[in-house]
């Protein structure tokens, strides 16, 4: 089931775009959440985590408590 709340589809679109514009492979969820609050934060790793179920990115973290970086998965493009 691949029923998305809206946030997730903008999150979805964002990276889209983001990685379109700047030709980078990979985004950090830590630069994502630079100058937001603690709710905003949750709600875009909460984001990456649904998106990462649906084979729309993949993520990797080094250690614990290090950065998440997010990589296009196989679903990137088609969702």
């Amino acid at each position: 089931e691949r029923r998305w709340n809206k946030r997730t589809q903008q999150m979805l679109h964002g990276l889209q775009r983001a990685l379109a514009k700047t030709g980078a492979e990979s985004i950090s969820l830590l630069e994502l959440c630079r100058n937001t609050n603690r709710k905003q934060a949750a709600a875009k790793f909460y984001s990456f985590l649904v998106l990462k179920k649906q084979q729309a990115i993949e993520l990797t973290q080094e250690e614990p408590y290090s950065d998440i970086i997010a990589t296009p998965g196989p679903r990137f493009h088609i969702i």
